[in-house]
């Protein structure tokens, strides 16, 4: 019986052996993946310590940037007060023109494009503008231009389009000419009219821009010179010319700039150009100015969609010289 109980004795010690072994396997094991654990855990918790500082970092930059952009924002909206109230207004082109409107789209907060009026001597002046370029460059150069109509009409005495025209140049020279870093583009491309409404006589002249006339059913155009108004730095330019013609009883008149017609769209991306122009306001001129100016805002709106981004400034006044008020 002795060799019985030794041999279970034999066999129980075995069995705790083996169950050691296992057991302090098993702590070994779990040793192992605390210790791992733990290490990703440590690695893990640096990590987010390094993002929750990059974080504060870029929390930090974009805060300035949006405080910076807002001081941007705020300034050109200030701008675009100023220069809103320099340029004119529906209203005070219908007190002299009740049949008139204006249309016009920047592309930015502030515009390159400008326009203009006076009555002087029997005389409505009336002029469209596009100057080189448009948000902050643009709206530096239409406050340039329209001080210079105001010292070339009311100081210098400057009535007629073309005289106007060849003034500007001389002023341009004298305010840039000993400045060498504007570029040779730098300048207002534009249309001038001055109506007298007694006559009915309508004198133009254009800095590259034309003057559309609806008449009996066709666009006249009238084109103006391509000389440009701005410096010149020693180019010679020529001299602008007056256009006059004799303005009938249902004729309406428009000047413009070129981001209508520049403008891409369509279901080809294309640009807008002239000749739809013209076939446009061949089909709306018979309509009232209200009606028209909504037709050329829905055309421009369904001809970019929601694709295309504007380009350039846009800028078209419509009027019918006829319909000249005395007591605006």
């Amino acid at each position: 019986m002795d060799w019985i109980h030794g041999a279970i004795w034999n066999i129980y010690s075995q069995a705790i052996i083996i169950f050691a072994g296992f057991l302090l396997l098993t702590l070994l094991v779990h040793a192992w993946l605390f210790k791992r654990r733990t290490r990703q855990f440590r690695n893990e918790y640096r990590r987010m310590q390094e993002q929750e500082k990059e974080s504060r970092v870029v929390l930090q930059h974009r805060n300035k940037l949006r405080d910076r952009t807002r001081g941007y924002e705020q300034s050109l909206t200030y701008a675009l007060r100023i220069q809103s109230a320099m340029f004119l207004t529906p209203k005070q082109l219908r007190a002299h023109f009740p049949e008139s409107f204006i249309y016009h789209r920047p592309k930015e907060i502030v515009s390159g494009d400008f326009n203009w009026a006076r009555r002087i001597n029997g005389k409505m002046l009336f002029s469209v503008a596009d100057c080189t370029g448009h948000g902050v460059p643009g709206a530096f150069m239409s406050l340039l231009g329209l001080e210079f109509f105001r010292q070339i009409t009311m100081g210098k005495g400057i009535h007629d389009p073309a005289g106007i025209l060849n003034e500007m140049n001389k002023q341009f020279d004298i305010v840039f000419g000993n400045t060498e870093e504007l570029s040779l583009k730098d300048g207002i491309d534009l249309a001038i009219c001055a109506y007298d409404y007694n006559t009915r006589i309508l004198e133009y002249a254009g800095a590259f821009n034309s003057l559309y006339i609806a008449r009996d059913h066709e666009i006249l155009e009238i084109k103006g010179d391509r000389i440009i108004v701005g410096p010149d730095y020693g180019l010679q330019r020529g001299k602008f010319e007056n256009r006059r013609l004799k303005i009938e009883e249902e004729d309406m008149l428009y000047m413009f700039t070129d981001g209508y017609a520049d403008q891409f769209g369509g279901p080809e991306g294309k640009k807008f150009k002239y000749r739809r122009f013209r076939h446009l306001l061949m089909s709306i001129h018979q309509l009232s100015p209200e009606d028209q100016l909504i037709k050329l805002e829905e055309n421009m709106n369904e001809w970019m969609g929601e694709r295309e981004k504007q380009i350039d400034d846009q800028t078209i006044i419509g009027i019918r010289p006829t319909s000249f008020s005395s007591s605006g």
